[in-house]
């Protein structure tokens, strides 16, 4: 197997166990509300608390990408992670929201690592593909959620469900150890870790190019994690589903987003410029919130199937077409670097976009929260469609 191959491949596995350990608490928001007698719509406090901490790892990482390298990231990155689920199983809400924290730091350094490996062993044409086929890992690790979480609370309780998953993300961690020498091998040890590398990773974010990708992230980032963060606890509180049986539909819908992914890579290597196509899946995003916001709380689960399909398809597969521009954007080396400034401005949309979800479905109810955040991705869409590919 290529050395290319092998590396998206782990990866994307890495991908998945980090993005799954961002949904644990939120899939599981409904009995742990109910036992702490706390509200499931503060699910969006929960996200917003790991977004913050998502941007101080994030914005710190490039520094140490290079002198560790993007393996050994990886994995001290899922250790922290699983760490930060676990810590809220024996505890109460103070718990939960510091493992949020740690849950936040850990998994968001991911995406920068991998792109670090990626782009120094993926030849350039073929990386919006193989960026694409790593970035499965997110839409996977979502299913895992939606499916295991529920599924390790039905026989241990949301508390043994918590000790369950970080368990497998730890064992993961430990699984990547034999394919670190062979992708690690540019590895500098003399690579600063200071302020100076932390300032150069916010600037870079905003270089020529890079910067509308930037914004793009800011939105779409955001909306993705109102998506995640909310489907489950909208089909239980406003179509009254039980927990598994939204979890199943959440988990089934989310799997479209890896063939979706990898049909936006392939086009985007190929065929059509990546920023048409980013702007495309903001008009679709913008559809899929409509069809929640207009699903009748007597749907059939074949018709949320199918807007939940459609949410998949757009919010949930731009993100390998976004870390291949960034990719071939940034200087020589310096991937994972600027990948990190990007999410570093990512994460603002997730800290700010699922709790004003949260208030305004409070406020006004689910539906009327669906349509009025489908309008910043029709924005988002029509800028990258007017803007000339860089």
């Amino acid at each position: 197997m290529s050395l290319a191959l092998t590396a998206t491949l782990a990866m994307l596995v890495q991908q998945a166990f980090a993005t799954f350990t961002r949904g644990v608490v939120p899939v599981l928001a409904p009995p742990i509300g109910a036992e702490l007698g706390i509200d499931p719509s503060h699910a969006g406090s929960y996200t917003a608390l790991a977004a913050a901490a998502a941007m101080v790892g994030t914005v710190g990482v490039g520094g140490f990408l290079r002198r560790y390298g993007g393996f050994r990231v990886s994995q001290v990155s899922l250790a922290i992670a699983g760490l930060g689920v676990a810590l809220g199983a024996p505890a109460g809400v103070i718990a939960i929201a510091v493992g949020g924290f740690l849950v936040g730091l850990g998994s968001t350094v991911s995406t920068p690592a991998s792109s670090h490996v990626l782009a120094r062993v993926v030849p350039r044409r073929q990386q919006p593909l193989y960026f694409s086929i790593k970035q499965t890992g997110v839409p996977l690790g979502v299913a895992m959620t939606g499916a295991l979480a529920p599924a390790f609370a039905a026989v241990a309780g949301w508390r043994g469900s918590l000790g369950l998953c970080a368990l497998l993300c730890i064992v993961l961690a430990i699984l990547l150890e034999p394919w670190r020498a062979r992708c690690d091998t540019d590895r500098d040890p003399a690579a600063a870790l200071g302020l100076s590398a932390v300032g150069e990773t916010i600037r870079s974010a905003w270089s020529p190019g890079v910067g509308t990708i930037t914004a793009m992230a800011i939105c779409y980032v955001g909306l993705q994690f109102v998506h995640t963060t909310f489907i489950v606890v909208f089909l239980v509180e406003a179509q009254g589903r039980s927990l598994a049986a939204a979890g199943g539909l959440f988990s089934i819908a989310t799997l479209v987003a890896i063939p979706g992914r990898i049909l936006w890579g392939w086009l985007g290597g190929r065929f059509v410029s990546p920023r048409r196509l980013l702007a495309g899946i903001g008009f679709g995003t913008a559809a899929a919130f409509g069809a929640m916001a207009m699903l009748p709380a007597s749907a059939s689960d074949l018709i949320v199937l199918g807007a939940l399909v459609l949410n998949s398809a757009t919010v949930m597969a731009f993100h390998g077409l976004m870390l291949a521009e960034v990719a071939r954007l940034s200087p020589p080396g310096r991937a994972g670097s600027v990948t990190g400034g990007v999410l570093f401005f990512a994460q603002i949309g997730q800290i700010v976009l699922p709790p004003l979800f949260g208030l305004v479905a409070l406020a006004t109810g689910y539906r009327i929260a669906w349509a009025v955040f489908a309008l910043p991705a029709v924005v988002m869409g029509a800028w990258l469609w007017r803007e000339p590919r860089s």
